[in-house]
């Protein structure tokens, strides 16, 4: 026969079940305060998440008004000819506002030296029997190149393109032929009035590719000079060295590129882009509401039925906390006080057109309730008649969102507030998972204990059992055992 290795079989009764019933009512007990200690961690570590998250996308809305973001100016170039551009520029935070009609009379350009007709028949020509030095000055620039004897002109060419030191200076050979002969052309991009490209030698045989002779004469001829960039802004004449003219509009960069027609000058703007305040200001707002309706979220309270006792809904992640609340009360305090710096007429978020309404949120009120101007109207003055006054508020090292971004990091930043709320969270859920595991081992033992007292139980009774039975047969035996006298 198998044996049998449940409980009760030899008595009989339901011991098996009885077993499983207190073991399951242990385990219900020890498992139900402990899978809620984890169902309150697990979700006040996701609510930390939450609210870091939440501040951070404040705070990123926040740094668009900060520094000098507000302070950009928009530039708008109006090109005399479709499709082209003859000018371009930029503007620095502090340029003024204005306008200005420009024509660009000429462009800035190095010179350019050829050598003399004839000189040379082919790009063959032996240029020195002797070994001797070019240098070439341009400006505050210069560099030598080495001439050996029996270098050819096309060898020469190489040696000035392949040189490490050169500035700047394109060596080329024109082979025309004719009366003309075989040309070394050189051209130079350090551009600027008085910067002519000079070649200069310690070898006279070297005089036909210099401009500087070391005998009688040079070689080399002078076919354009390095000249200005030159540009009439409102027919005030301007020059520059370069193609680019910085502070000619004082805090403005101005590239030229090409000469404007004759009579078809090109325009430019520069102007407070207040579309792109207006736009960044009212992801602020918003932004800050998000977060205000996150943590009323997080931190909102349970919710009772009408008997007082059962829950009809649960609280949120943080209820309990203080921290996001505490958070809260801050931020509010520091948006609605006056901002350390700013301008006096500007120096208030209230100022600006901006207020809280009832409920706790930013708001750019259209209201008239209370008279005088309504928010939307000082929001849209302050833009139009104090802009710089407004970016100062926000912006500089004493501006609102310096102030807000510092606060912030307080709790967002590694190591911060919030981190190390996060890090106790975590070391009480790994408790948590260590009591699961006692918890486990404590049943596991607590059932073995069980089953070995009613397995003790259980042969005891069928040995019980036995007894009777044979008791009863032996009895049921004996002369009138059972039978009824009347």
């Amino acid at each position: 026969m198998s044996n049998i290795n449940f409980l009760g079989a030899a008595s009989g009764l339901p011991l098996e079940e009885l077993v499983s019933t207190l073991v399951r009512v242990e385990r219900d007990s020890k498992f139900a305060r402990i899978d809620k200690t984890k169902s309150i961690l697990d979700a006040s570590l996701s609510g930390m998440g939450q609210l870091k998250s939440a501040l951070s996308a404040f705070q990123d809305a926040a740094k668009k008004l900060g520094g000098d973001n507000l302070k950009a100016r928009s530039v708008t170039i109006t090109q005399p000819v479709a499709d082209k551009t003859f000018i371009e520029a930029t503007a620095s935070s502090t340029a003024a506002a204005s306008s200005f009609d420009i024509k660009v009379s000429q462009l800035a350009s190095g010179s350019r030296l050829e050598s003399a007709d004839l000189a040379y028949n082919s790009s063959d020509d032996v240029i020195s029997t002797t070994d001797g030095v070019l240098s070439f000055t341009a400006g505050d620039k210069s560099f030598d190149v080495e001439v050996t004897a029996g270098m050819t002109l096309n060898q020469l060419r190489l040696k000035i393109n392949e040189s490490g030191d050169n500035f700047g200076v394109n060596a080329n050979i024109v082979n025309a032929g004719g009366t003309v002969g075989t040309k070394l052309v050189l051209s130079s991009s350090v551009t600027g009035q008085g910067n002519d490209l000079v070649i200069s030698n310690n070898n006279a045989e070297l005089d036909a590719i210099s401009t500087v002779p070391t005998g009688a004469s040079a070689g080399l001829n002078s076919v354009q000079a390095a000249q200005d960039a030159i540009v009439e802004l409102d027919g005030i004449v301007a020059s520059s060295s370069s193609n680019t003219f910085s502070n000619v509009i004082q805090d403005v960069t101005l590239t030229v590129l090409a000469q404007t027609p004759d009579g078809n000058n090109a325009k430019l703007d520069i102007s407070t882009d207040e579309q792109a305040a207006e736009e960044n200001i009212n992801a602020f707002i918003k932004s800050y509401n998000e977060l205000v309706d996150q943590v009323n979220r997080l931190t909102k309270g349970r919710t009772l039925g009408s008997d007082g006792k059962s829950v009809t809904a649960e609280g949120g992640a943080l209820n309990g906390d203080p921290l996001p609340r505490s958070i809260m009360t801050q931020l509010r305090g520091m948006l609605g006080d006056t901002v350390a710096g700013a301008d006096a007429q500007m120096n208030t978020l209230y100022s600006l057109g901006i207020t809280f309404n009832k409920d706790g949120k930013l708001e750019i009120s259209t209201s008239t309730e209370f008279g005088g101007d309504t928010g939307k109207q000082r929001f849209d003055k302050a833009l139009s008649e104090n802009y710089d006054s407004v970016a100062k508020m926000f912006g500089g090292e004493t501006g609102l969102v310096a102030s807000l971004d510092g606060f912030i990091k307080e709790f967002n930043q590694s190591g911060g507030i919030i981190a190390g709320k996060e890090s106790s969270l975590r070391t009480q859920l790994t408790n948590n998972t260590k009591d699961s595991e006692a918890a486990s081992r404590y049943i596991a033992s607590f059932e073995d204990s069980l089953r070995k007292r009613y397995a003790a139980l259980d042969g005891l009774l069928a040995q019980m059992q036995r007894t009777q039975t044979s008791v009863t047969a032996a009895l049921s035996g004996l002369t009138g055992f059972g039978t009824n006298k009347s």
